[in-house]
């Protein structure tokens, strides 16, 4: 059942079994394992210290202890549980691995690079472990490095969502973020039922949204001040915003052409979203209002309405991403 991630009736028969045999490290380390499945780590803690107090030379109810700890915050903890385990069994690399996670978790990333290195030497062919060493590469800015890992991960394994997961966040530090949509979306594809491949999905749609708000908003500054400071006459000013507004939608364009067509779906759900929707509503219509301040406004009075627009454009902006990190946060 745990194979399969039905863990909810894992638990209901793992603590019978631990009922019925409370000695037993095994059923505790199970039970441990049917808990951190279902993210009920503080439980999955309790398990797994049992199963070290019924067998506390074994290696792996530390390992379980260790996972669980991480996810709790207890990093330094999560960090002794992981060595502990490594003294027990240093020839499994799953102890090494275990390690790296809880060292990488804490942010000792000596440490894990050493784990990593010597989970390599012990199991050179074993998809899990350069998954780890590329997470390890990357969190020290080693992007080529981390790519090799993961890409010899999917070698060994074709279906290793992680790694899938791990090449995207890659292409994200490569400010490519259709890219790594495309490496999300093939992990969610394998892996249905881990929501955190979807979420980065969205992640990476909003943080995009957001920059094209930026360079938007920035640019229409610009081209507001311009009459202001220039004196020009309309036509240039509504060239401009007409460059600015073509521009924009090019860029966006392109960036869909790039995406494969159910990446192109999701683009459009995130965007049809009342809050993104509305965030991107709030920023066009907050530059269309300065910029119609400035165009109906005789020359000779542009500087005393510029700031006005101004405010309007700098309110509209930061109006957009407040609503755009409560849509990041929801």
């Amino acid at each position: 059942m745990l194979d399969v991630r039905r863990f909810d009736e894992a638990t209901s028969l793992l603590a019978q079994l631990v009922a019925a045999e409370p000695e037993s490290s095994r059923a505790w380390c199970l039970l441990a394992r049917a808990h951190l499945g279902k993210e009920r780590y503080t439980d999955a803690l309790g398990a797994a210290n049992r199963a070290v107090m019924m067998d506390p030379a074994d290696e792996w109810p530390h390992r379980l202890a260790s996972n669980a700890l991480v996810h709790i915050g207890n990093y330094a903890d999560a960090l002794l549980a992981a060595e502990q385990a490594c003294r027990l069994a240093p020839g499994f690399w799953q102890t090494h691995v275990c390690v790296a996670q809880a060292a990488l978790a804490g942010h000792r990333l000596d440490a894990a690079n050493a784990a990593a290195a010597r989970a390599r030497a012990l199991a050179p062919n074993e998809p899990d472990v350069h998954f780890l060493s590329g997470k390890v590469s990357l969190s020290g800015g080693e992007l080529a490095e981390a790519r090799s890992h993961q890409e010899r991960a999917l070698a060994l394994d074709p279906t290793h969502s992680g790694a899938m997961n791990e090449l995207g966040r890659i292409r994200l530090r490569r400010h490519d973020p259709a890219g790594a949509i495309g490496h999300f979306l093939s992990a969610a594809r394998v892996a249905p039922e881990e929501n955190i491949y979807s979420r980065n999905i969205d992640v990476v749609i909003l943080r995009t949204v957001s920059r094209a708000i930026y360079a938007f908003t920035l640019i229409a500054l610009v081209l507001i001040w311009v009459p202001a400071a220039t004196h020009v006459t309309r036509l240039p000013f509504v060239i401009g915003i007409g460059v600015l507004s073509v521009v924009t939608i090019g860029c966006f364009a392109a960036l869909m052409l790039r995406l494969p067509r159910q990446a192109r779906l999701l683009v459009r759900r995130t965007i049809r979203t009342p809050r993104v929707a509305g965030a991107l509503a709030l920023a066009v219509g907050g530059v269309a209002v300065a910029f119609g301040i400035v165009a109906v406004t005789p020359p000779q009075d542009v500087p005393q309405w510029f700031p006005i627009a101004v405010i309007i454009t700098v309110a509209a902006r930061l109006t957009a991403f407040a609503a755009l990190r409560g849509a990041a946060r929801k």
